[in-house]
């Protein structure tokens, strides 16, 4: 709710005691020797304030509600005048016209003043014509109501103007007031805004800074206690380093003394491996010759198998042949014996045919039991080539064993060739070896020497060390405080 809504308010409110007010004046003020109908014009009075309370009542401050009141108002006021017809003072109450607009200046509605000045104008000019002296003392003429329309009129005009003005100005007042308002709770809230951020942030530095601190100090403490156990671990490297230096160098002249030794069995050996690999190159060759000589053999072995596979494809195919002819004789002694049985039926007249038939019965069984007896030497001759097959298969058999076994020696003297000359490559290099490795003991030995000496520095610089550590520990502990303190 705006400020002219609050206004409005509190102005309903007084109108409409003015309202009562202007009734209670018309029923106890007005004269009784005035106007007739004075009951009449107190009970319209009355009647003109229900009016305007009912409308507050209904719409309080709205459209409707402020045009009724001020017909309403305007209303009592020309019932008092007509109330005064007569009197000394009708005159002096034309001046309330006035004090009612003025009034109605409460509503901040210029709106307002037009349909009352055509109210009032309309009721001064009615007035003249049907009743000047309810109007006027005396009565009067037209320009007169004329003249009190106009000067209604400037009234009205100058309220209207000093009315929209002021509520203008009330009401860019209460925008300014708004944004004022915005701005002191948007000031306030930056300010509380501004009041926790830095008290946030003063704890956050104060928490950053303790933690930055113990985070510190944690490190420094690990590192520190780090620090002392290497410096112990150290003192005690540099003890071990020289006990371990004296110990080489007294070793170190033990262990050249065994080097050369060692160097003189290395060269022995060297040459004894030189000659087992020349011995196993032999021996290699002697395998590889005996491998060849086995593979011929199975060649050959091979060959005869072929052959004797073609005699028993041959064998068969004889053997085909003499069925075919053995089927031949048994049908031609079918026929034959035909023949005979139908010359015999025949008679003398076939006695030539018959002779011929038996002649040829007997070639046919002549001619079948000689391809019998052929057919029983393919048979034998088919058992021995199968018999012969597989004797050379068993010896092919043989000798594939024969020349794998071959094959698996010839490998195992080549391995041993190849490992016997890795092993005489190494003897050989061992004692190349051996030979520098008693060099570098000479070496060694001065290198022990050597290390004595910095181990010796070593174990000074611990204690330095030491010394700094304790120092670093107190600087720390009195940053350290500074920094929580702050």
């Amino acid at each position: 709710m705006g400020e002219v809504e609050r206004l409005r308010i509190r102005f309903a409110r007084l109108l409409i005691a003015i309202l009562w007010a202007n009734a209670a004046l018309l029923l106890i003020g007005t004269p009784s020797d005035g106007a007739p109908h004075a009951t009449t014009i107190s009970a319209a009075g009355a009647a003109l304030a229900i009016l305007g309370t009912l409308a507050w009542r209904l719409d309080r401050i709205g459209w409707v509600t402020r045009q009724i009141t001020s017909i309403a108002l305007v209303g009592q006021v020309m019932l008092l005048v007509y109330g005064f017809a007569g009197h000394p003072y009708q005159a002096d109450l034309h001046m309330y016209f006035f004090a009612m607009l003025a009034v109605l200046a409460g509503w901040l509605d210029w709106r307002i003043f037009l349909p009352a000045t055509m109210a009032i104008s309309a009721h001064h000019l009615t007035l003249s014509f049907v009743y000047s002296a309810g109007v006027f003392p005396g009565g009067g003429d037209i320009k007169r109501a004329f003249l009190h329309g106009a000067i209604v009129a400037v009234q009205a005009g100058a309220l209207s103007w000093i009315v929209w003005s002021l509520r203008q100005a009330v009401e860019a007042s209460e925008r300014e007031r708004a944004e004022a308002d915005a701005a002191r709770a948007i000031a306030d809230e930056a300010r509380q805004d501004v009041a926790t951020t830095t008290a946030r942030a003063a704890r956050e530095r104060r928490r950053i800074l303790h933690d930055l601190a113990n985070e510190f100090e944690r490190k420094i403490a690990g590192i520190a206690r780090a620090v002392i156990a290497s410096i112990a671990s150290l003192r005690a490297a540099s003890e071990q380093m020289r006990m371990g230096a004296a110990e080489v160098s007294q070793r170190s002249g033990a262990a050249l003394v065994a080097s050369r030794q060692s160097s003189s069995n290395v060269i022995a050996i060297t040459e004894a491996t030189s000659e087992l690999a020349t011995s196993f190159t032999e021996v290699d060759r002697q395998v590889n010759e005996a491998a060849r000589l086995v593979g011929d053999t199975t060649q050959q072995a091979l060959t005869v198998l072929d052959r004797v596979g073609d005699l028993s494809r041959k064998v068969h195919e004889i053997g085909n042949v003499t069925q075919v002819i053995s089927t031949i004789a048994r049908h031609t002694n079918l026929l034959a014996l035909n023949a005979s049985i139908e010359a015999a039926r025949i008679g003398n007249m076939g006695g030539g045919f018959a002779v011929v038939a038996h002649e040829i019965k007997g070639l046919a069984d002549e001619t079948w039991r000689a391809t019998e007896q052929i057919q029983g030497q393919i048979d034998a001759i088919s058992l021995s080539g199968a018999d012969a097959i597989k004797a050379i298969d068993a010896m092919t058999a043989t000798i594939d064993t024969l020349n794998q076994i071959s094959g698996a020696v010839a490998a195992v003297v080549e391995k041993q060739n190849v490992a016997t000359a890795g092993i005489a490559e190494n003897v050989r290099r061992a004692a190349t070896e051996t030979v520098t490795a008693g060099s570098h003991i000479d070496i060694v030995s001065r290198v022990a020497d050597e290390t004595g000496e910095a181990a010796n520095h070593v174990a000074d610089s611990a204690d330095v060390l030491s010394s700094q550590s304790s120092d670093l520990d107190t600087e720390v502990a009195d940053f350290l405080g500074r920094i929580r303190a702050a």
